[in-house]
């Protein structure tokens, strides 16, 4: 702490006599203050499909001024499992954010995140200051299926498979229980076939469980699909489960 008290008075010090030693700049160098840029303000609002299309749609505006086409925005929703905001970026095949002549913007995206907490925001440029819009909320959230099983993984010819798993739902974000009254189709793909066919749509108990069970002629994998609803997305695994009959 002495060593870096030191430091510092010595450039004090140093600095004053500078100081004392240099004749006022003449006021024609002096930096030019920079123009102050417009204001502007960000309004959107957005709709959700049960399989996570995501719809935006809003206007940028600027006082006194009309906002030009192809400024870039972008749209952000907050992660409640990072904790943070984050972009939502486009997909294949889906646009970016980019303001029509007057401001207006559009595009069709994919959710990024359960209980919709989105946000628009405009990063500005060398004349339009930035601006982030008002926080909309999506009325859809998660519904998820845990401990979903398939047995046994290898069987005689004919023989009975066995599924089932627990659907829950989290109304408060992170927070799942169990979600009753739901149907839940099961799959079927013959190995060899491209298409998947339902054999049972079981619907969840008040414990949000639900099973089922299928005769194997021979090698197939198996699914499960939660359609959703007004308020839920779907849910389906991330891959199929092969059961190989022997």
């Amino acid at each position: 702490m002495k060593v870096m008290s030191m430091r510092k008075s010595l450039l004090l010090a140093s600095t004053a006599a500078a100081a004392a030693s240099l004749v006022a700049a003449p006021a024609a160098n002096a930096a030019a203050t920079p123009a102050a840029k417009t204001p502007t303000k960000v309004t959107f609002g957005m709709s959700t499909t049960w399989d996570a299309k995501l719809k935006i749609w809003g206007k940028v505006t600027a006082t006194g001024t009309t906002v030009p086409a192809g400024k870039w925005l972008v749209a952000e929703c907050y992660s409640y499992q990072w904790h943070k905001w984050q972009a939502v970026k486009p997909g294949k095949g889906q646009k970016p954010l980019i303001t029509q002549a007057g401001g207006s913007f559009s595009s069709d995206l994919t959710v990024y995140c359960s209980h919709g907490k989105y946000r628009v925001r405009f990063p500005g440029d060398p004349t339009l200051a930035p601006s982030t819009s008002p926080i909309v909320l999506d009325k859809r959230i998660n519904a998820l299926t845990f401990g979903w099983k398939v047995t046994p993984k290898s069987i005689r010819k004919n023989g009975y498979v066995y599924f089932s798993g627990t659907l829950k739902h989290d109304p408060t974000p992170g927070h799942y229980v169990p979600f009753k009254g739901q149907r839940v189709y099961l799959y079927v793909k013959f190995k060899g076939e491209k298409k998947w066919y339902w054999f049972a749509r079981p619907k969840t108990d008040s414990k949000g469980h639900f099973s089922g069970r299928f005769r194997i002629p021979r090698d197939a994998s198996f699914s499960y699909e939660y359609f959703g609803d007004k308020t839920h997305y779907y849910d389906s695994p991330l891959k199929a489960t092969f059961v190989n009959v022997r």
